[in-house]
């Protein structure tokens, strides 16, 4: 048939022109719809777990006006300067992420017992902290102690 080539590329051109449509509207959608990198701004917690290693507490400034600030907790080894602790946390993965900016902190042999009031968005009840040396770590157990809000 001599219409048959031009019906079979246009069909083509439709098929992979809404294919690469839904593969664009996936990509722009999981970019605009994913929470995005913390903004760590102020130290709020520290507390030695060892000689080699504190808890620390990071305000998350990616909530304001609408929406209540978080607040994320890591164990890391002990750094001195808090711009230097922001820094090296930015991309490291928090063992708690809650509403409470005043988490209590109890150490022990045992492990670390984390006491929040409200929210929790993330916990996770084992973490290890890398030693100063760069190659050895340390595993840490965190037991969470979750209440609501009164």
């Amino acid at each position: 048939m001599p219409g048959s080539d031009t019906t079979k590329k246009s069909l083509y051109s439709i098929v992979t022109t809404i294919l690469l449509t839904l593969c664009l509207a996936y990509i722009g959608g999981t970019w605009l719809l994913s929470p995005g990198h913390a903004q760590l701004s102020e130290v709020v917690l520290r507390v030695p777990i060892s000689s080699g290693a504190s808890i620390y507490g990071i305000k998350d400034d990616r909530g304001g006006a609408t929406v209540p600030f978080s607040y994320r907790y890591y164990v890391y080894r002990n750094i001195d300067a808090d711009n230097e602790i922001l820094a090296a946390l930015e991309n490291t993965n928090p063992f708690l992420v809650t509403r409470d900016p005043s988490a209590k902190v109890d150490v022990s042999e045992q492990g670390i017992t984390v006491a929040v009031t409200g929210d929790v968005s993330a916990y996770h009840s084992k973490t290890l902290y890398r030693h100063a040396n760069g190659s050895d770590y340390t595993a840490v157990s965190v037991f969470l102690n979750s209440r609501p809000v009164e």
